[in-house]
């Protein structure tokens, strides 16, 4: 059997370090809402929380997706967008569409290249990302895991951990 995760470099132990990405992009998510519930207006670093919050998001679907990269292993790891149509053509998935996931991964990109670009757009791509923008981020990136999971518990070559992706919904 096949672990969806990898194995520490000692060989004696497990991470699962995607997983990890999306609990904290969980509990960063339920400590905004608090904040942003209580007073909208005074809600500290807002862009900044969202920022991090798809950042991390992204991050756990990255790395998810690259440890179970349906290609034959070698050389580079792919990027998410080529490794997610493997994914789609190999398991048949449609929970999340092309459009949405390409979406999701600019914005993801978005917020890992925040700065000044050569184009000068750097800043503006992220002008949107609002709580609401981030609550629906979270939802596909929620999808996006409920969706891989789902197919890799359908291999009977992967062994995957007893996790309920359900209870990290928003």
């Amino acid at each position: 059997m096949r672990p969806y995760y990898s194995i520490n470099t000692d060989g004696t132990s497990s991470t699962n370090l995607q997983l990890y990405a999306l609990k904290q992009a969980r509990h960063y998510w339920n400590k905004l809402t608090i904040d942003y519930l209580q007073e909208k207006e005074a809600t500290q670093d807002l862009v900044e929380r969202c920022v991090f919050i798809v950042a991390t998001l992204g991050l756990s679907v990255s790395q998810l997706l690259g440890q179970n990269d349906p290609a034959p292993p070698g050389g580079t790891i792919a990027s998410p967008r080529v490794i997610w149509k493997r994914f789609v053509a190999r398991y048949g998935v449609t929970d999340v569409t092309a459009d949405e996931f390409d979406k999701f991964i600019s914005i993801y990109d978005a917020c890992r290249h925040f700065g000044v670009s050569p184009d000068g757009v750097g800043h503006v791509r992220l002008e949107s990302l609002d709580f609401e923008a981030t609550h629906r981020w979270y939802e596909v990136a929620h999808r996006i895991w409920l969706t891989v999971i789902k197919a890799l518990r359908a291999d009977p070559q992967n062994f995957i951990e007893p996790i309920d992706i359900e209870g990290f919904r928003v």
